[in-house]
């Protein structure tokens, strides 16, 4: 009788392990096993150093910097096998992406004024108080300074930063985003068009400002608007330095227009001095680098699992900006499963799509170009899982749209079975996003199955759009085990005999 259980119990336990295993395919367990080891830590970080290294120049799309590295990366997808996804025209898919070099470190200070003839000038210093945008043109200029909220003119939601205040001649101070912050569908989709920063420049010329105190302190290569008007971005220090003596406090106000969706714009009573020297190339041009693996199966091959990451980042601005975690690491990540998938002799009946995009960094356009010009009908893309910043803490992260879940059980499913991380997975109800901030989301967009795939756990903050984004804080072995959970993820997807998604 025990024999008898023992049997049945192989017999459970044997189906069990078949059950799992049968979406790999005709891959036998020393294929998936080299597959799984196929990408050494040594691996990772010397693909790390060479994208985040001076000759790179922080990967500026349009910049030498980016050729460079979309030139190395092409070579490295060449020399493991893959084909290129465009035969006709290489690795690359070329776009128009103008772009700004900025020269200096720039000047910003604020002049206080203490009595009719007495003036106090206090200078900030780059970096700690502000930093450039590639969006600024170059010049100086010393102007009053008016205080514009979120620099919005929506007269048809009843709202205009701008209805009540004189700015001609003068620079403003605008806020990030827009003031409306609840989640109503319809709102959302009204106040979409005024969500981007352009935006906030557009409105500021139109009503005859000369340039733009950004409080968002970060720094961004968004090309140059206007080669006259000048822009920074700065620390809510400055900002409430220009409110010190106007009876403002900068939390009450941004709260006070969030509460009531009504502007509340007004003069500061100082004077700011602005000045950066940028170089503008409108006539730029830059590339995502595209590459393929491809389906075996006859039918099956014209199904495509994307795997995709930004390769781009700030450029010297003008320091280097190296973008280790921004995001030479999912740039780094996308090469590694390439390689795990290409070298190790792993059979996929679909059609795997490794894509580094360029011009994220200045408005996801690199996505853009390669969704609205894909060669074939959108609903062939099963899967696009998306990389960006994922390269410190302990355990995973994985989000999508409820009808696209069954991609997180896959993920699910071989993490337990070949790393054992942590993992936390979330499916949301499909809606449209207020502001697109990665390259996953312009396919989401689309209503193509897309995973936002990411690493959690970290101890400290993440250092982001600083020259500081280096390998100090990349922790190289948990994005090994990135690279082992997807690339055997692929092979289960690229062997399944159907994805059966749902539509939001």
């Amino acid at each position: 009788m025990r024999s008898v259980l023992f049997f049945f119990l192989f017999v459970l336990i044997s189906l069990q392990i078949i059950g799992h295993e049968h979406h790999y395919g005709r891959n036998d367990r020393d294929v998936l096993i080299k597959a799984l080891h196929a990408v050494s830590e040594d691996d990772i970080s010397d693909w790390m150093h060479t994208m985040i290294s001076p000759e790179m120049r922080g990967r500026l799309a349009g910049d030498i910097g980016y050729d460079k590295a979309a030139d190395w990366a092409a070579d490295k997808l060449e020399q493991w096998g893959l084909e290129p996804f465009f035969p006709e025209k290489g690795y690359f898919q070329e776009f128009d992406q103008p772009y700004t070099l900025i020269k200096d470190k720039g000047t910003l200070a604020i002049h206080i004024p203490v009595n009719e003839d007495e003036t106090v000038t206090k200078t900030y210093s780059y970096g700690d108080d502000y930093w450039p945008w590639g969006i600024s043109g170059s010049g100086e200029v010393t102007a009053e300074v008016v205080y514009a909220g979120h620099g919005i003119s929506a007269p048809e939601l009843g709202y205009d930063d701008y209805a009540d205040i004189d700015v001609e001649g003068k620079i403003v101070i605008t806020e990030l985003g827009i003031p409306y912050d609840g989640d109503d569908p319809d709102s959302l989709a009204m106040w979409q068009p005024y969500v981007d920063h352009s935006n906030k420049v557009e409105f500021a010329l139109e009503n005859g400002a000369v340039g733009l105190i950004f409080a968002y302190h970060v720094a961004s290569p968004r090309p140059t608007a206007d080669p006259d008007f000048l822009f920074l971005a700065a620390t809510d220090e400055v900002v409430e330095d220009f409110l010190a003596g106007t009876g403002k406090d900068l939390a009450e106000v941004r709260e006070g227009i969030r509460s009531t969706l009504t502007p509340n714009s007004f003069a500061t009573g100082k004077k700011a001095t602005m000045a950066l020297t940028s170089e503008y190339y409108p006539d730029g041009r830059t590339h995502n680098v595209v590459a393929m693996i491809e389906g075996s199966d006859p039918e099956l091959k014209d199904e495509f699992l994307i795997v995709g990451a930004h390769l781009d980042h700030l450029g010297m601005m003008p320091v280097l900006f190296p973008g280790a975690l921004d995001n030479a690491s999912g740039s780094a990540l996308a090469l590694g499963i390439a390689k795990a998938l290409a070298t190790s002799e792993v059979e996929l009946k679909r059609t795997v799509v490794i894509l580094l995009f360029g011009a994220e960094e200045v408005g996801l356009v690199g996505a853009r170009e390669f969704v609205e010009r894909f060669p074939h009908p959108k609903e062939q893309i099963k899967m696009m899982v998306n990389l960006d910043m994922v390269g410190r803490g302990n355990s995973f992260f994985a989000w999508t749209a409820e009808p696209w879940e069954q991609l997180l059980e896959v993920m699910e499913r071989n993490n337990e079975r070949w790393v054992h991380r942590d993992f936390m997975t979330r499916a949301n109800p499909w809606q449209m996003p207020l502001r697109p901030r990665t390259d996953g989301m312009v396919f989401y967009m689309e209503k193509i199955p897309a995973v936002t795939f990411g690493t959690r756990g970290a101890e400290t903050r993440a250092l982001y759009h600083v020259p500081e984004d280096d390998m100090r804080q990349i922790d190289i072995e948990i994005m090994r085990d990135v690279i082992k959970v997807l690339t055997m993820s692929l092979i289960d997807l690229g062997n399944m005999d159907a994805i059966e998604l749902g539509t939001p």
